[in-house]
């Protein structure tokens, strides 16, 4: 009863306050939905069956042992993905990473990676630049991808301890330098046999996964697996 009262107001609230595609701003067509079909047909989902072996996870081959690594979409400079991000990140739409996040949650709710994940972590910003851009966009996704899947949220304990430089411009070899030391972790015992993923906003070099990764491989018993909103076609 409770449950048809509660489906019944959400769609009394739909029609007063319409969900907008954030790719478009055209109503979608379901109170779930973050797109409109016209805009999630188009969209560059990675379709990461396996979560071993895939280009995200090749990536990190060699560098760091992580168990599973998935992205939502591949980033295409001026596509649809790259303004979600772009709005995400420096034009105040924080709503924009719990609906990801939701969406990556239905997407992988059936997966291994559903049952096994402990914790989510998501990469932190400098307490400067969070404070500056008001939230952190990684948070935000974690939030987002917790709602779906009942997987609690780590807030504040990987930290990020260097205030790094912006990374656009530099190579890959400038952005391990930049990023070495930059976190710390406040309690190790949260993370102490748990399966953590790290979650971030788009992965590129993956200099700022790496890092992470690297503080948190001795803590006794964790496995490490990530997930991303996006990455580059060719990281």
């Amino acid at each position: 009863m409770w449950q048809n009262i509660r489906e019944y107001l959400k769609s009394f609230f739909h029609l007063i306050y319409p969900d907008l595609c954030i790719a478009c701003n055209r109503r979608t067509t379901d109170i779930n939905d973050t797109f409109c079909l016209d805009c999630y047909t188009e969209l560059p989902f990675t379709l990461h069956s396996d979560l071993k072996t895939n280009e995200f996870a090749d990536h990190f081959k060699g560098k760091i042992g992580i168990r599973f690594a998935t992205s939502l979409f591949y980033f295409v400079k001026t596509g649809v993905v790259q303004n979600i991000v772009k709005q995400l990140k420096y034009h105040g739409k924080d709503a924009y990473g719990i609906k990801l996040g939701q969406l990556f949650g239905l997407s992988f709710q059936n997966s291994e990676l559903a049952t096994s994940i402990d914790i989510l972590v998501p990469v932190p910003l400098h307490k400067k630049k969070e404070s500056k851009r008001g939230y952190n966009q990684s948070l935000k996704f974690a939030e987002g991808i917790s709602t779906k899947l009942n997987i609690p949220v780590s807030k504040g304990n990987l930290v990020r301890i260097k205030n790094t430089l912006t990374q656009t411009k530099m190579n890959n070899e400038a952005r391990i330098k930049n990023m070495q030391n930059a976190f710390s972790v406040e309690n190790t015992k949260e993370f102490e046999n748990k399966h953590v993923l790290l979650v971030d906003d788009v992965l590129t070099t993956g200099s700022t996964l790496l890092e992470c990764a690297v503080t948190l491989k001795d803590i006794p018993g964790i496995t490490i697996s990530m997930a991303t909103i996006a990455m580059g076609e060719t990281v």
